[in-house]
């Protein structure tokens, strides 16, 4: 029981911290493509986290804290440059 209660914390922050990056990619006017870019993530490894965000399995690859640690530094980087952008008077 304790086992399930810790994998549900973990879909469900997973799921969280990958909504945060879609909704910073909707707010600086990210393609499907340039998100995908930016997580280095190859066409078909894309697919499996799109499906995972849409109640899929857990996708193998990359895996689970490799793709946390790709989702955290790129929504920093994104973060930065929208900023940036906002401050940028022109």
């Amino acid at each position: 029981m304790l086992r399930n209660l810790a994998w549900q914390a973990t879909d469900t922050m997973t799921r969280a911290q990958l909504a945060m990056f879609h909704a910073l990619g909707d707010e600086i006017s990210l393609t499907q493509d340039d998100r995908r870019r930016a997580l280095n993530l190859d066409e078909q490894c894309w697919a499996a986290w799109q499906d995972f965000m849409m109640d899929g399995p857990l996708p193998a690859a990359p895996t689970l804290p490799d793709m946390l640690q790709r989702v955290s530094q790129t929504a920093f980087c994104l973060s930065v440059v929208a900023k940036r952008a906002d401050a940028d008077p022109r």
